[in-house]
């Protein structure tokens, strides 16, 4: 994993004179969207949480709710994390259920940031063999019983990314008109299409989660289809509009200038998209786990890992993570991007295998 030192590193140097003139200030560990201690949320730094919550991997949880699964811990350099409790899940598991019953049909986005420190982790996931398996268990879902489409953004709102003379009848890919090997194929290009055209997203402003939202309300090609389970797979080493990358979220002062769209406007968007079926929508994210304390930037911004030099290769996911626990079951799955470039495709292929099989087998077919 690459670090973002360049351009946060000029933030910094910006800075560099009112820092001489000030003591280093604390870190700003939380999301001001929720409050430490909430269910969902950050513990405290002493590990409390609010009356009727434990805390656990950093975040306050429910310990009396119905786990719809449990999984392994990860055994990455990143120490990925199991939850029991809460909305979602952190690892693979083994779906179970009814063949006979669930969806007929996935639509899975795929949110990639641009940034440069996302190459190794882009290509990782777009190399023809990982993502193969990728693709694989995605048609296993539901015991085979599925088909599906994949369709491929940014975290800049750039719409569907396409490879470069792009010919099909719609800007995704269609396991009813193409072979998996064509998929495959038109994956890796499109995303290689991302890498090379490098960071487009204002610095600091990464949203991949707010960009695949956008792209969902806004899509006019028909790719949500009703009855499908939609599947967002989002992958960065940010936040989504991340706290400490606003001017008042980090002791430099810099970052970015837009404001966060509210989690529960995204979340309600995608389930109105979806019939207004809350068990519809589900998403993998591959991100900083901010329940993992890698130190802190220069500017004082949370790290999940790698941070040395002013700088850090992953940054805590408060948004991201919080999203996870505020969907239905077993539809937020998560994973820490610290375990590195290979473990990516992995991950996103474990959570198909366990808790979006889960998810599929849960939602009624359309009848």
């Amino acid at each position: 994993m690459r670090k973002r030192l360049p351009w946060r590193l000029a933030l910094v140097l910006g800075a560099i004179g009112w820092m001489g003139a000030c003591a280093a200030g604390g870190t700003t560990e939380t999301d001001p969207s929720c409050p430490v201690g909430a269910e969902t949320c950050s513990c405290t730094k002493g590990g409390a949480c609010d009356p009727g919550l434990e805390c656990l991997s950093g975040l306050c949880v429910d310990p009396n709710s119905t786990p719809t699964s449990s999984g392994q811990g990860g055994s990455g350099t990143g120490g990925s994390t199991t939850s029991q409790g809460g909305g979602f899940v952190t690892s693979s598991g083994t779906g179970g259920g009814d063949c006979q019953e669930g969806c007929q049909a996935v639509d899975v986005l795929f949110a990639l940031d641009s940034s440069g420190s996302m190459v190794a982790e882009n290509s990782a996931l777009a190399a023809t063999a990982a993502f193969q398996q990728v693709a694989t268990q995605i048609a296993a879902v539901n015991c085979g019983s599925v088909d599906y489409r994949i369709g491929v953004t940014d975290d800049n709102d750039a719409g569907f990314v396409v490879p470069n003379g792009w010919s099909g009848a719609h800007p995704w890919f269609d396991s009813l008109e193409m072979t998996q090997a064509e998929i495959v194929t038109a994956f890796e290009s499109a995303t290689t299409k991302i890498v090379q055209q490098g960071q487009q997203t204002p610095l600091g402003c990464e949203h991949v989660l707010t960009s695949a939202t956008n792209l969902v309300q806004s899509d006019a090609t028909g790719f949500v289809r009703d009855g499908a389970l939609l599947v967002l797979v989002l992958v960065t080493d940010v936040d989504d509009y991340g706290a400490y990358d606003q001017p008042s979220g980090n002791i430099c002062g810099l970052g970015c200038m837009a404001t966060a769209p509210p989690l529960q406007s995204l979340l309600d968007s995608l389930v109105a998209k979806k019939a207004n079926d809350p068990a519809a929508v589900a998403s993998i994210i591959v991100a900083g786990d901010p329940g993992l304390n890698g130190g802190t930037s220069l500017c004082s911004q949370p790290g999940s890992c790698g941070c040395a030099g002013g700088d850090c290769a992953a940054f805590h996911a408060y948004r991201l993570w919080q999203f996870a626990g505020m969907l239905m079951g077993s539809n937020g799955y998560t994973a820490s991007i610290c375990d590195g470039p290979a473990s990516v495709p992995t991950a996103i292929k474990d959570a198909f295998a366990g808790a979006i099989d889960l998810a599929c087998k849960g939602l009624a077919p359309p009848r």
